[in-house]
């Protein structure tokens, strides 16, 4: 209980929010330019203008931090949608439409910064920096089509919500990869929205 709170009143200090930020956007530019094998905390701190102990009360190396910079730099770009207020008269067709509206501007940003997200993904990728892209695809890329599955509740629902976002998440990253054959963000956007008719099929 105490190393929560201590960690909630650094969290709270603006001091820390402030290094926590500056650190970040070093390593978003570092990486930017460099594959992360050439980046040492060294660089991160002489460009984030922190102390070396000020990196380690953030992060225990480079890849955890450069982890936490590509997450936020998705989350920055796409926060959470407001949820439809009619999804249960969307149709099967307009339900994909609207799946295609949210997957494509992430699918143009991730192409933008291609270099950067492949960059962290072969650097510093584990599982659990995986587990929250797959959290990121179902709350951002695919949230209506999730609570309209959710709805119906149960394990094979939360299996195949996994599932999908899991899928979602590597075909994806084959995409940034340029596999098997280089498609722009709409064709993508159209591709993923077809993965989902077992989901689209609960309101029909």
């Amino acid at each position: 209980m105490a190393d929560v709170k201590n960690r909630k009143s650094r969290e709270d200090d603006p001091r820390y929010r402030r290094s926590l930020s500056a650190i970040l956007d070093a390593v978003t530019g570092l990486v930017e330019a460099h594959s992360l094998a050439e980046i040492s905390i060294t660089r991160v701190v002489e460009a984030a203008g922190v102390t070396r102990p000020t990196f380690y009360q953030h992060f225990a190396d480079v890849p955890a931090a450069a982890r936490v910079a590509g997450l936020a730099r998705l989350e920055a770009a796409f926060p959470p949608p407001e949820p439809l207020s009619d999804l249960g008269t969307l149709t099967p067709q307009a339900l994909r439409t609207h799946i295609v509206g949210h997957v494509e501007p992430v699918l143009r940003h991730l192409c933008e910064h291609r270099v950067f997200y492949l960059r962290i993904l072969d650097g510093a990728g584990n599982v659990a920096f995986f587990e929250e892209i797959v959290s990121f695809v179902s709350g951002r890329m695919l949230p209506d089509v999730f609570e309209i599955a959710a709805r119906e509740g149960g394990a094979e629902t939360d299996d195949l919500i996994a599932v999908t976002a899991g899928g979602v998440m590597w075909l994806t990253i084959r995409w940034l990869r340029g596999e098997p054959a280089p498609e722009n963000a709409e064709q993508m956007a159209h591709r993923i929205a077809g993965l989902t008719p077992a989901m689209v099929a609960r309101i029909g």
